[in-house]
């Protein structure tokens, strides 16, 4: 048989096996791709945070990138766990292992593969396929796919004489997925407290280093929250804004966050305002906090000078009496 003929024959068997069902429309095969990059002894996860919205039903297939900076070759493995906000708003997420979530989605989640291998500075394009049932409800679902770098033999051997107290070290990343199911959902956020970086203090010698805010989401669905924070002294100019960009907070949780002030020079007293977007219907709420700034150091040096002038003045005067 020809060549030509071969092909054309395996062509027809695909076909065949695909109008058959045996192979997914959504089907992509991962990729290893050679990439100049900057060696390092660790490995690189994009994206960090994949949202989208689906119909029940409906499947989607979205892509991660695995980069290996580490100097040999390393074999990598993946695992699912759901995730859940945290009860305290310390921490963005909390990762539940085995245990399956709230708003599970770790079953619907399906890499192409479990394991695989990168030479140093390779890259791996991975398909993550998601499968919605037909019968998901409204609302969010939230799953991670969880990437580790396995330990090589040379590395179990050195934890084996007593390196590093016998404890192997292993490299673990997360890609986070948050899937909301079109429909209906219960929304229901709003800003809990707005306060300045503890500790706080009765007089700042330096300006505040940044403010920190927690909100409170009480919906069945994530949100994204985003505002702006203005700073005004004591005769109500601004002296300074920061962007709050938009950061996820989970249902059924509280989220911190911080978000850092470009240090200027201030002298007297301040009030800072928030103005946080719960993100949806254009809802914002505010709150306040006022503070003082007295750089000590500053004022004693300022009046140390102001004394010594007038110490030379005054001897200088005395000459002339």
């Amino acid at each position: 048989m020809k060549k030509k003929e071969i092909l054309i024959g395996g062509i027809l068997f695909f076909s065949l096996i695909a109008s058959l069902g045996f192979v997914s429309k959504n089907a992509l095969a991962y990729e290893i791709v050679n990439i100049n990059t900057k060696q390092k002894n660790d490995f690189v996860l994009e994206p960090a945070k994949i949202e989208v919205s689906m119909d029940a039903g409906q499947s989607a297939v979205k892509k991660l990138s695995i980069i290996n900076r580490m100097p040999g070759t390393r074999k990598f493995k993946i695992e699912i766990e759901d995730f859940t906000g945290s009860k305290t708003g310390k921490q963005a997420v909390v990762l539940l292992g085995d245990e399956k979530g709230p708003y599970s989605l770790k079953d619907y989640l399906k890499p192409e593969v479990a394991e695989f291998t990168l030479k140093p500075k390779q890259k791996m394009v991975l398909p993550i396929e998601i499968n919605i049932p037909k019968d998901a409800q409204p609302g969010g679902l939230y799953g991670s796919i969880l990437v580790s770098s396995v330990p090589t033999k040379k590395e179990k051997k050195s934890a084996a004489n007593g390196a590093r107290g016998g404890a192997i070290i292993i490299s673990r990343l997360g890609a986070l997925f948050f899937v909301k199911i079109n429909g209906p959902v219960f929304k229901d956020g709003s800003l809990r407290d707005f306060r300045i970086i503890p500790p706080k203090k009765i007089f700042y010698k330096n300006t505040p280093s940044g403010f920190e805010i927690l909100f409170g989401n009480k919906g069945s669905v994530y949100l994204n929250p985003y505002g702006v924070i203005r700073i005004k002294n004591i005769l109500g100019s601004v002296v300074g804004e920061i962007k709050i960009d938009p950061y996820f907070a989970m249902p059924g949780s509280l989220r911190y966050r911080q978000v850092n002030w470009d240090k200027t020079t201030l002298l007297g007293r301040y009030e800072a305002t928030v103005s946080l977007n719960r993100g949806y219907d254009n809802i914002v709420d505010k709150m306040s906090v006022s503070f003082w700034v007295i750089p000590w150091k500053l004022i004693l040096g300022a009046f140390a000078i102001i004394f010594f002038i007038v110490l030379i003045v005054k001897l200088f005067l005395s000459k002339f009496e």
